[in-house]
């Protein structure tokens, strides 16, 4: 699991170059499940690899903020100002913005997602949204 992890850093910080200005925090939340075979439902988001500050949440209920939103609702997320919103869970007090981008495995079910954030307001136009999610349909880590 360490040289999986260890790949998924790597393709984190390629993401992070399509727009460091926009990822202050970029990382890849997973369903428990995923993770852990002998799970049999995912209530939790468990944090794998990431880049920026340290974060308390590392698990986060699967029901709760906007990386739960966008599983539960197998969509795209991007928040202009996250502190107009009470389901943001903030990795960091210094999070303006926030773009959650579901993964889903090759039978096309959610296991996983992009969690970007970002220090500024309205950081992620149309085209940066997009630019992130043709990144996504790249992820070369999910197992079948």
């Amino acid at each position: 699991m360490d040289e999986y992890f260890a790949n998924v850093h790597d393709w984190l910080v390629k993401t992070k170059e399509l727009a460091p200005e926009v990822c202050d925090w970029i990382g890849i939340y997973y369903k428990e499940s995923y993770l852990d075979e002998n799970k049999i439902e995912s209530t939790d988001l468990v944090l794998g690899p990431y880049i920026g500050e340290e974060t308390e949440h590392v698990r986060i209920p699967l029901d709760r903020g906007f990386c739960g939103m966008a599983l539960r609702e197998e969509r795209t997320v991007n928040v202009e100002d996250v502190t107009l919103d009470s389901r943001h869970i903030a990795c960091s007090l210094k999070t303006k913005s926030e773009l959650v981008i579901p993964i889903a495995d090759k039978n096309g079910v959610f296991v996983a997602e992009l969690d970007i954030d970002c220090n500024r307001f309205r950081a992620f136009t149309t085209d940066l949204q997009m630019m992130f999610e043709n990144s996504v349909k790249t992820f070369p880590f999910i197992k079948v």
